[in-house]
């Protein structure tokens, strides 16, 4: 053989034994040490918001919160924004999602349609408590300059709600405008436009005269020139619920329950998931019949179909 020939082939097989090398130790590197007990990896949970604001803020109001519940646990809890109201709903209700924060209309629509047969229901971990108090409530806002005073003169107007199924932001304004002798046939127009935000917009922007929303996110525009004027505030309504999907576990139930109302470890933690929902706010143990007002508010709401044709 020639030397050039020969040098050619020593190359080719110091290579050969170089990657074989490499290999072996990629292998050992990633080999468990079977001396050392494995750890099988730690199943997250994971707690869907309803997408009643826009995702940066959802993201920055309840990351902390799950990042604390996560740690009483000692498991991982996913944070995530839902694509709509029914997204939620379908989720948590067949087990997608273990943990949910909802208001009382998608809370309700789970519990009496999505689990009507089942002999599991969501489970009520803890309300919302703010500023002190375990309810809340909705507003029809119009803009600050607008010539209307009030509900009564929305008569042949445009009104904007949030999202149909949203309690604050379509249920209650409708009976709101009931209560004040109208109905959305003397609207000149309505829409259905989502979030909150995106109704108090436009209302400031001036394409529609008026709209329904939460009362902390009219707040929220108090200092815009020209801001929102509240025409009409609902009486308290039942609060935001922290609620577990059917069937999770009892000893997780126990757990989030005492984290969430009667917290006695990780005070940092809660206190910072606290003050990111809003400073004031805090949590206490629900009650339910607080939400049979709900029912039949949605059920005056619904009780009106339109005549249907005869074809």
């Amino acid at each position: 053989m020639a030397p050039a020939s020969k040098t050619v082939l020593r190359r080719l097989i110091l290579l050969v034994l170089t990657l074989l090398l490499l290999a072996c130790q990629k292998h050992t590197a990633q080999s468990p040490d079977p001396s050392k007990p494995q750890q099988p990896p730690r199943p997250a949970l994971s707690l869907i918001i309803h997408p009643y604001d826009n995702p940066s803020r959802l993201l920055a109001k309840f990351s902390p919160l799950a990042s604390y519940l996560g740690e009483q646990l000692n498991l991982p809890v996913e944070l995530v924004i839902a694509r709509s109201y029914i997204d939620q709903i379908q989720r948590i209700s067949s087990g997608q999602a273990d943990l949910a924060y909802m208001g009382p209309t998608p809370f309700l629509r789970a519990q009496d349609h999505y689990l009507k047969h089942s002999q599991n229901k969501l489970i009520p971990l803890a309300a919302e408590v703010k500023q002190g108090r375990a309810s809340y409530h909705s507003v029809i806002v119009v803009r600050e300059d607008a010539p209307i005073a009030e509900l009564a003169d929305l008569s042949n107007r445009t009104l904007a709600f949030g999202a149909p199924h949203s309690f604050s932001s379509h249920y209650v304004p409708r009976v709101m405008l009931g209560n004040a002798g109208l109905s959305i046939e003397d609207l000149r127009d309505y829409a259905f436009l989502g979030r909150h935000e995106r109704v108090a917009l436009s209302v400031l922007h001036g394409d529609f005269d008026a709209g329904g929303i939460n009362e902390d996110v009219a707040r929220q525009y108090n200092e815009r020139s020209p801001g929102l004027r509240v025409l009409s505030t609902s009486p308290p309504l039942p609060p935001h619920l922290i609620v577990a999907r059917p069937g999770l576990e009892q000893k997780h139930v126990i757990a989030l329950r005492s984290a969430l109302i009667s917290p006695t470890e990780d005070p940092a933690g809660f206190a910072q998931a606290m003050q990111a929902l809003g400073g004031a706010t805090r949590f206490t143990k629900p009650e339910m019949s607080r939400f049979q007002r709900a029912r039949r508010v949605i059920a005056t709401v619904e009780s009106t179909p339109a005549e249907l044709p005869q074809w």
